[in-house]
């Protein structure tokens, strides 16, 4: 995902393109079309929605098998992973522990970049937003395509 332009450049400190890109399939209708937008009443995906479905998707477990390996319901998985459910650290650690990886937390200095985005698409019109959007789309969709074709070729 490196050499993009912006605003889908992958985010130099923490990948967050290159993570929601890779987790996009797996949250199906819950990411609409605004998908690039982040305003007040946009609801993101939460961290440990992200870091559990990343764990799901780096193991290839499914959400009954990693419901199963953690001894919980597969609707729980599937609420945390909606962002519907808080799962508190201790159940996301025992979730991650379930697919094989372990949460290690650690304080680094604070990162503006969040609050950078959120200022410049509120300085953006209905009509510039969605332009930005349609942009984002389109790249989503070349890069699904892109996607298909390439585990086409090495047959995964």
């Amino acid at each position: 995902m490196r050499g993009l332009s912006p605003p889908y450049a992958e985010c130099r400190v923490c990948g967050t393109l290159e993570v929601m890109a890779r987790i996009r399939p797996y949250l199906g209708d819950w990411v609409d079309d605004d998908e690039l937008y982040i305003g007040p009443t946009r609801k993101m995906p939460t961290m440990a929605s992200a870091l559990v479905v990343l764990a799901r998707q780096k193991t290839g477990l499914s959400q009954a098998e990693l419901a199963k390996r953690a001894m919980v319901s597969r609707s729980a998985i599937s609420e945390i992973e909606h962002g519907k459910r808080d799962p508190g650290l201790q159940y996301l650690q025992r979730l991650l522990l379930a697919a094989g990886f372990d949460l290690r937390p650690s304080l680094v200095p604070h990162d503006d970049h969040d609050d950078v985005l959120k200022a410049l698409g509120a300085r953006l019109s209905p009509e510039q937003r969605e332009a930005q959007n349609a942009g984002g789309r389109v790249f989503a969709d070349e890069l699904r395509e892109a996607t298909k074709t390439a585990r086409t070729l090495i047959g995964a």
